[in-house]
């Protein structure tokens, strides 16, 4: 299991997004929620050519399906310990809550669009792609 590869997680706020990512570039995300200190993944995406400016739409806006599961129910947990774990047990059914947008981010940049596409297959993969995320379909690349 390949880890995140991507820095801490942040508040998914428009000021948060301003401070923390500072140059115009393709790049990596993802959505979720904090468990106590672990951060856990709910959604994964890319930005072919700016990942702030997607993220900025994501701010406030409700989760893909909107429904979800409490963070404990996650597939996957991303800060726990020493990396990536999986939790004993795979996801159950995602379940209604009163809050229903994603409150924290993570990101890394990207050298390329292509390069970005490959992280998000990775990702998508490594929390457990349709059964494990809200993503509505798997990554697809821009690249025709």
């Amino acid at each position: 299991m390949r880890p995140l590869e991507m820095n801490s997680s942040h508040p998914l706020t428009h000021e948060a997004i301003d401070e923390v990512l500072t140059r115009k570039s393709p790049g990596n995300y993802t959505l979720g929620y904090m468990d106590g200190t672990t951060f856990v993944v709910f959604y994964v995406g890319r930005s072919d050519s700016d990942v702030g400016r997607i993220l900025h739409d994501w701010v406030g806006a409700p989760s893909r399906n909107d429904r979800y599961a409490p963070a404990r129910k996650a597939a996957w947990a991303s800060c726990r310990g020493d990396g990536l774990m999986p939790l004993d047990r795979p996801a159950l059914g995602r379940v209604q809550s009163a809050e229903t947008s994603y409150t924290r981010f993570a990101y890394s940049y990207a050298r390329s669009a292509e390069e970005a596409y490959a992280k998000e297959w990775r990702n998508y993969d490594a929390f457990g792609g349709s059964h494990g995320l809200d993503n509505e379909t798997q990554p697809v690349s821009a690249v025709g």
